[in-house]
């Protein structure tokens, strides 16, 4: 059986200059997962810059995997075609969680900073911040295997208490 630790909260916000997948545009929608658990956003149609703004909310597990991001185009007659993954390392993230899970301060706090590089694909250096009382992070990611596009994703967490 599965122990989960805690859970993540996934805003996707929007993607940018997404890969044509149709004629002169695209369908896309993404797909999150976790482990064994996948959410997914809804479709936007005809759109190489969509704005999602949609929460989705997955499970940590106790054997904390990577968050795996996937972007497809929407077909009606074939397969749904390819645009795009990324992966996030959400270890980072939970910790700080698990620390500050009773927080003295309301004040907007950094509490880390996941930096960018060749290891990773995030487009810039990303902050952990402590915010309202919630462990937040702001990413943009760089979607790999494919030509172009850029996903900006927030992500929250939430610990399970003992």
């Amino acid at each position: 059986m599965v122990e989960f630790v805690g859970l993540i909260k996934v805003n996707v916000v929007k993607g940018t200059n997404l890969a044509v997948r149709d004629m002169m545009t695209s369908d896309p929608y993404v797909i999150l997962t976790l482990g064994q658990q996948s959410v997914r956003t809804r479709v936007i149609k005809n759109n190489l810059n969509p704005v999602w703004n949609e929460m989705l909310i997955l499970s940590i597990p106790d054997n904390i995997p990577r968050l795996k991001v996937i972007v497809y185009d929407k077909d009606t007659f074939s397969t749904d075609d390819f645009m795009g993954e990324a992966e996030i390392d959400i270890k980072p993230l939970l910790n700080a969680a698990k620390a500050f899970e009773s927080p003295t301060t309301l004040e907007p706090t950094q509490l880390g900073k996941y930096l960018a590089s060749g290891d990773n694909t995030l487009v810039k250096d990303s902050i952990i911040i402590l915010c309202d009382g919630k462990v937040k992070q702001e990413v943009t990611l760089k979607l790999q295997k494919v030509e172009r596009g850029e996903l900006q994703i927030e992500l929250e967490c939430v610990p399970l208490t003992q």
